[in-house]
């Protein structure tokens, strides 16, 4: 799932890793041209989510507050 949150682009994915679903987040700020390839965070997010759908949320809402944190330029 990719949304825009505060100006930066937020990608999440769930994954399986030793046979337990992790969540991921990949956060891109926005450059002065407006593209997204310079500064980039990954969060990777390891749970005990239900399934897919938990990982998910639970990415969506770590990188929201991340970019809430240390994202000084995001309006």
């Amino acid at each position: 799932m990719q949304f825009v949150f505060q100006s930066c682009l937020i990608s999440t994915s769930a994954s399986i890793d030793d046979g337990r679903i992790v969540a991921n987040a990949r956060i891109f700020s926005p450059a002065t041209d407006g593209s997204f390839d310079e500064d980039v965070h990954d969060l990777c997010l390891d749970g005990n989510f239900i399934d897919e759908n938990e990982a998910l949320s639970f990415a969506k809402e770590c990188a929201m507050g991340w970019v809430a944190e240390h994202c000084v330029n995001a309006a």
